[in-house]
């Protein structure tokens, strides 16, 4: 019983933390307490007074793109005022150097045998500053967390629905669709206003070409099988593990909810209902709920943290009083250098493949650099970064 304590004990306070820096619910099964550490400042790498933890977020499973990053977040805290800066930034941001979006950095790791170095590496110098550690959680974890918890109650601000929210496992599914390859003459390309000559056209149901298939809105005109409808009600909510995930996922929402601002703000209000269940008497007092999530977690996460074997006091996890938070994207901002308005700007998607993309308004990130090095410096505050992208 003993040994079990001892084991429990630095999990829980590594779980703790952790949810209230992430949007991802993470933990070190079986070791004493990382975080812990960075509290006090002894043991873990550090620079500048900061401790810098890459936060990643998967989909998992088997399906095509599994590895691909849906959430990319660095938590930099500070040893001398126990606060927390995180930072979120776009998975559709185009790096020059990897000729691929930020989402397929840890993927591209993996072929290398390093996910995680390479995740560092990366997102390291898009901000300038150093990376120290590394923690991935696939979303089964999170789902499997919050139900071994018994579900969380989130606050819901506004009610909103997305009818785009795609449906695990039906993302390749045809809807009855057929793609063919079509050789088309220049009179039955001109009548398709399409290019001529061999291209992979969709044919519909009825027989006929669908000569916008490759547009924007095709995956809910002709695929609407994927897709399924979620719909989220303003007011207090009980969400089990799927309901939170679709809640803090969810990209198309209606009522001002389908920006990533909105989203982030989402992911927070989940983050504080998990720390709080986690931190309740009903759930620290409850053996089986604390087994549970270590069963749950050891099996979905991926982190360059090594074992250590000092445990700290649980009331240390006291001191972190502060998160702040930010998201790097493409919306208004003040204070950029050379008159500009935004960090990151969209592209016309036939200079990338079709893909949508954000790209860095210079070539070396150095404005995204010089306004992370401002944020780190308190000289931006959460409400000042994100006021600009706010409806008027």
């Amino acid at each position: 019983m003993k040994n079990t304590t001892r084991k429990l004990i630095p999990l829980l306070v590594i779980i703790g933390i952790l949810i209230s820096i992430a949007f991802f619910l993470t933990t070190l099964s079986g070791t004493s307490s990382y975080v812990s550490h960075i509290i006090s400042g002894t043991s873990l790498k550090s620079g500048e007074g900061r401790i810098n933890i890459l936060l990643l977020g998967i989909a998992g499973g088997s399906h095509g793109g599994a590895s691909l990053t849906d959430t990319i977040m660095v938590a930099s805290y500070n040893l001398k005022t126990s606060q927390i800066d995180l930072i979120s930034l776009p998975r559709d941001l185009w790096l020059p150097s990897l000729q691929s979006k930020a989402n397929a950095v840890y993927q591209k790791g993996l072929v290398q045998g390093n996910g995680l170095g390479l995740s560092k590496v990366v997102i390291g110098n898009i901000l300038g500053i150093p990376i120290h550690y590394a923690l991935l959680v696939d979303f089964r974890g999170f789902v499997a967390a919050i139900d071994a918890l018994g579900g969380i109650d989130v606050q819901v601000e506004k009610s909103f629905d997305d009818y785009q929210y795609p449906i695990e496992g039906k993302e390749n599914d045809m809807c009855g669709l057929e793609e063919k390859e079509m050789d088309f003459n220049e009179n039955d390309a001109k009548n398709l206003n399409i290019e001529p000559g061999k291209r992979l056209v969709l044919i519909l149901q009825d027989g006929k070409i669908a000569t916008d298939a490759a547009q924007e809105d095709r995956g809910v005109k002709y695929f609407n099988c994927r897709y399924e409808h979620i719909k989220f009600e303003k007011g207090q909510m009980h969400m089990s593990g799927a309901v939170a995930l679709s809640f803090v996922r969810s990209r198309h929402g209606t009522n001002g909810e389908g920006s990533d601002f909105a989203r982030s703000k989402r992911q927070q209000k989940v983050i504080e209902a998990v720390k709080s269940k986690i931190l309740s008497l009903e759930t620290l007092t409850s053996p089986q709920k604390v087994g549970d999530l270590i069963s749950v977690l050891g099996k979905s996460i991926d982190t360059d943290v090594k074992v250590k074997d000092t445990l700290e006091s649980y009331k240390l996890l006291r001191k972190i009083e502060q998160v702040h938070t930010f998201v790097l994207d493409d919306s208004l901002r003040s204070g950029l250098p050379d008159g500009r308005k935004t960090l990151f700007v969209n592209p016309p998607r036939s200079s990338y493949g079709g893909a949508y993309v954000l790209v860095s308004q210079d070539d070396d990130f150095s404005i995204v650099q010089e306004y992370v090095r401002k944020i780190l410096r308190g000289e931006i505050t959460e409400y000042e970064a994100t006021s600009a992208a706010r409806p008027r």
